[in-house]
C-alpha cells in the first residue's frame, strides 16, 4: 500500500507536529491503546491522524504493525485497516470546509479526519487532545 499527502495537508500536520512525534493513521476499531469509543454500528469510517509524542508508553502501540514512508516521515497503521483503503491513497484537503480527507481511485474514503495530539502527560492515556 502507498500513502501520498498532498502538501497543503502536509503542511496542515507539520504545523502541529512536535519534533520528536510519530504519526499514525488510526483506524477507529477499538484496538490498540488509543481506542476512544467503544464500538458501535457505524456506516463512515472513522479514520484520524495521531501525533503520538515520543515519551508515550509502547503498550499497545504493536498493533501498529504497518509503517508506510511518506513525504512528511513514516505513517504507521493496523494492517487490518488496508482493507479500508486503497491500494494508493491520498490523505488530501478536502474541497468545502477544508477538513482532511483520505482518498484513493474509488473516490473519498474518509472525510472530515482529526489531528489529535496523544501524550503521556494526559490526565487518560488514550485520550489526546484534538488539534484540528
Amino acid at each position: 500500500m502507498k500513502l501520498t499527502i498532498d502538501e497543503a495537508a502536509e503542511k496542515r500536520i507539520a504545523q502541529k507536529m512536535q519534533p520528536s512525534d510519530h504519526i499514525y493513521l488510526d483506524f477507529e476499531d477499538g484496538a490498540g491503546p488509543f481506542a476512544h469509543s467503544s464500538l458501535t454500528c457505524r456506516l463512515d469510517l472513522s479514520f484520524r491522524v495521531l501525533l503520538v509524542a515520543a515519551d508515550y508508553p509502547n503498550e499497545g502501540l504493536e498493533v501498529y504493525d504497518e509503517i508506510l514512508e511518506t513525504t512528511l516521515g513514516p505513517v504507521k497503521l493496523k494492517k487490518s485497516s488496508e482493507v479500508y483503503l486503497d491500494p494508493e491513497t491520498q490523505l488530501v484537503i478536502g474541497d468545502g470546509l477544508g477538513a482532511l480527507q483520505l482518498k484513493g481511485p474509488s473516490g473519498v474514503l474518509a472525510d472530515n479526519i482529526p489531528i489529535i495530539r496523544m501524550t503521556a502527560a494526559s490526565d487518560t492515556l488514550g485520550k489526546g487532545t484534538v488539534l484540528g
